[in-house]
């Protein structure tokens, strides 16, 4: 039975990266940014749908449209997203359908993240309330105030958190909730759980799943892409 609602996140324009379009809309092979990152998760066979957030002034552009997948019994639907990233979150958890019972997030700049990695995060929210993809820390990491050196982080122990982050639908609309209402904010939807309580697991991945930011990430894309499907 399905049962995953996707939260795709693509709201944002961010930086644009030398480019009058949004860096969601730029060109990745022969489809755009924010098209792989549907594209993965239609390959599972346990998503229900996919929500699309995305920015106001592009909800009726063709560049939304080139972006949606034609071939698929998914439905996929666009709703409009927030002025910041939570707020795009909570238009999505308030679209999702009744049957859902878990729900993935996912930045529409990640084009790259692996389709078994995504079911493994929702199996594992048999176990646990939430698991999110991350890469472990390769870099020695510093705290900095002031322009130097505070100490140095054990970086066994730090990971860097990606997308998609899937929780119950239970666990993350209540996470949601309690952050409305103490005002609290994060860029990361893991942290309103964590706030909670909610107990959230790990699944590997490395640092190929990345986030579209700069014009060399989109050239590393490109290749990551090329080599895929060679």
């Amino acid at each position: 039975m399905k049962t995953v609602s996707v939260i795709i996140v693509a709201a944002g324009s961010g930086t644009r990266m030398n480019s009058s379009t949004p860096k969601q809309f730029l060109r990745l092979g022969r489809h755009t940014v924010l098209f792989h990152s549907i594209h993965r998760f239609l390959l599972l066979p346990s998503i229900l749908e996919i929500i699309i957030i995305g920015p106001l002034d592009y909800l009726n552009s063709k560049f939304l449209q080139d972006s949606i997948p034609r071939s698929t019994s998914v439905p996929i639907r666009i709703i409009a997203g927030g002025s910041q990233r939570q707020e795009s979150v909570i238009n999505g958890l308030n679209a999702v359908s009744s049957d859902a019972s878990i729900i993935c997030i996912h930045d529409g700049v990640r084009p790259l993240v692996r389709p078994d990695l995504i079911q493994k995060s929702i199996d594992l929210c048999e176990k646990y309330d939430g698991a999110i993809i991350a890469a472990r820390s390769i870099n020695t990491l510093k705290e900095v105030s002031a322009g130097t050196v505070v100490r140095t982080l054990d970086r066994s122990s730090i990971w860097q958190a990606q997308t998609p982050q899937t929780f119950r639908k239970t666990v993350i609309k209540k996470a949601y909730e309690h952050a409305f209402n103490n005002k609290l904010n994060a860029t990361d939807d893991s942290d309103f759980v964590e706030a909670i309580g909610g107990s959230v697991a790990i699944v590997e991945n490395t640092s190929w799943n990345l986030k579209i930011t700069s014009p060399d990430d989109l050239i590393i894309a490109q290749a990551l892409l090329e080599k895929e499907m060679s």
